[in-house]
């Protein structure tokens, strides 16, 4: 057989950009004798797909995604295996996931601590469900059911914690982009406005209800206002009792800050120190042995406080839901209460602004007393004005009106 001459006009430079093969156009055969089909689909992209060795199959094939892009505009195969994926992956479970997420948070987030029981909690209540079955208003019944055990701003944290396991689940493609079911459930309203301190009798009645060897613990965390995790991972090579301080190599913000050391951390700190080796490097902890939380121990002390006070008569109000995070508000109020700005106390306390320290501000209303005393300007007597020669001075008129008994008022027509 005879070859078919080109097609006039599309000779470029010797070659033919006619097919060399008898198959519909977008149906060709390649070098390694495996048919494929190329075509452009309603997204307006080019696809290539290799079919086989039977031509057949290549032009069929061809023929079902034509007619697909003309009756589905906008079909794309990319985007079409794409969904597939995320719906395969969508078959991971929340349990699975969260452990998941768990071993990535260690690395990354210093609060993988506390996630871990929160974690923990969430698993219990979506156990074996499938990631995109999980519904906002799964999200919401499980915030509301926090609520019998713990405050509005706990369930928040939790469902902060939701949010963010979900957003690593649609970064990683484990669910299609923006269907993040906690974006819609609202937060509680957050009452913070509560400050509990100790006074003198509430610290009396607490240190002597905890073990002797926490007592030191409390001492310090009162003149201070450490939080619990940077009190606990303290070393002894942070602090400095010749100048005075303790560094907080990194605080919650992830700043450092030196906090002054007063006589009742430097004597707590010797206390402790006494037991400590003398060939110690300094990177020993200044609270080995203490258990993760506060409230492996704290919450039985404040109890058995509260039920000492009551028993002597005297008001333990205060001392009703107390836990160590307070400490952190007795010491605040009391650096406020001792005439301490809060500028100031931001820095001692590393807090990240002032807007946090507005609730302390009522405790030392003489601030503003002072504040607005210091724009009173004394009163001077005006000297008296020695009259000029020649010149009459601007009230003048208003003595030769008194001779002539003139007056500014109208004549009275009768």
């Amino acid at each position: 057989m005879q070859p078919e001459p080109d097609t006039p006009g599309r000779q470029h430079g010797g070659w033919s950009t006619k097919k060399k093969d008898k198959a519909p156009r977008g149906v060709r055969r390649y070098a390694t004798g495996a048919w494929g089909i190329r075509y452009a689909c309603g997204a307006g992209h080019f696809h290539k797909e290799i079919i086989g060795h039977v031509k057949g199959d290549a032009i069929s094939v061809y023929h079902r995604r034509r007619l697909r892009v003309q009756s589905e505009p906008g079909w794309c195969p990319q985007v079409e295996a794409a969904q597939k994926r995320v719906n395969e992956a969508a078959r991971v479970t929340f349990s699975d996931f969260a452990d998941d997420y768990l071993k990535w948070a260690k690395p990354h987030k210093r609060s993988w601590k506390t996630n871990e029981g929160q974690i923990k909690a969430a698993k219990a209540a979506f156990g074996e469900k499938r990631l995109d079955e999980i519904t906002t208003g799964d999200i919401e019944r499980f915030r509301d059911s926090l609520l019998s055990r713990v405050s509005n701003a706990t369930s928040n944290r939790y469902r902060d914690l939701l949010s963010a396991v979900f957003k690593r689940a649609e970064r990683l493609g484990f669910i299609p982009k923006r269907s993040n079911p906690v974006t819609d459930v609202p937060k509680f309203k957050e009452n913070n406005q509560r400050l509990a301190y100790l006074g003198p009798d509430e610290e009396a009645a607490v240190l002597a209800a905890l073990p002797a060897a926490y007592r030191p613990d409390l001492i310090i965390s009162i003149n201070t206002g450490l939080r619990w995790s940077e009190q606990m991972n303290l070393r002894w090579q942070d602090v400095d009792l010749l100048t005075g301080f303790i560094t907080v190599p990194r605080s919650k913000h992830g700043e450092s800050r030196r906090v002054p050391i007063n006589s009742a951390v430097r004597s707590a700190l010797i206390d402790l120190g006494t037991g400590k080796r003398p060939d110690d490097d300094g990177s020993g902890l200044v609270f080995p042995g203490r258990p993760a939380q506060a409230d492996k121990y704290f919450p039985r002390a404040v109890e058995t406080a509260r039920a000492a006070l009551k028993a002597a008569g005297k008001d333990s109000s205060r001392l009703g839901g107390y836990t160590w995070h307070g400490n952190r508000h007795t010491f605040a109020s009391r650096c406020v209460m001792a005439g301490a700005d809060l500028r100031t106390l931001q820095e001692l306390g590393g807090w990240k602004s002032l807007a946090m320290l507005s609730r302390y501000s009522h405790l030392a209303p003489e601030h503003l007393q002072a504040a607005v005393e210091r724009i009173v300007t004394p009163v001077i007597a005006a000297p008296p004005v020695a009259p000029v020669p020649g010149i009459k001075p601007s009230y003048a008129h208003l003595s030769d009106q008194k001779k002539t008994g003139s007056t500014s008022k109208a004549t009275t027509v009768r």
